[in-house]
């Protein structure tokens, strides 16, 4: 079972990222007002939940761990304060989207720094023991 929610895990990372990386190009071809707001759709209604659905996998997968263990992992106490800042810019890009606001290039930009943090996090997992 840790293998399933391992791979909802990864697949869920790829669906709430996945559109910070198109964004630029999308914006470019179909001017920034039209995909602003099919970006805040796209966030609402597919990143969001996708976030979610990440934050719920990775508490299955440390459950599966020794659950008095869980929180002296460095790695995992990472993994929780970015999500936790994910969504909070989550939130005011999806704001910041559907306001046609200048400040979505930043935001996006935030939300690429956390992912390679995250990344690092949960490859390297530092502090495990190992």
């Amino acid at each position: 079972m840790q293998q399933f929610w391992l791979f909802l895990h990864v697949l869920a990372a790829i669906m709430a990222f996945g559109v910070d990386f198109a964004r630029p190009m999308v914006q470019r071809a179909v001017g920034a007002e039209t995909a602003g707001k099919a970006y805040a759709r796209a966030a609402t209604f597919i990143q969001a939940p996708a976030l979610a659905v990440l934050l719920v996998t990775g508490i299955l997968q440390a459950y599966g761990m020794e659950p008095r263990e869980v929180f002296k992992e460095t790695w995992i106490s990472i993994a929780f304060t970015l999500w936790i800042i994910m969504a909070v810019v989550l939130f005011f890009l999806i704001r910041a989207e559907k306001a046609g606001s200048a400040k979505v290039a930043p935001l996006s930009g935030v939300m690429h720094v956390l992912l390679v943090i995250a990344l690092w996090a949960m490859i390297w997992q530092p502090g495990a023991p190992g």
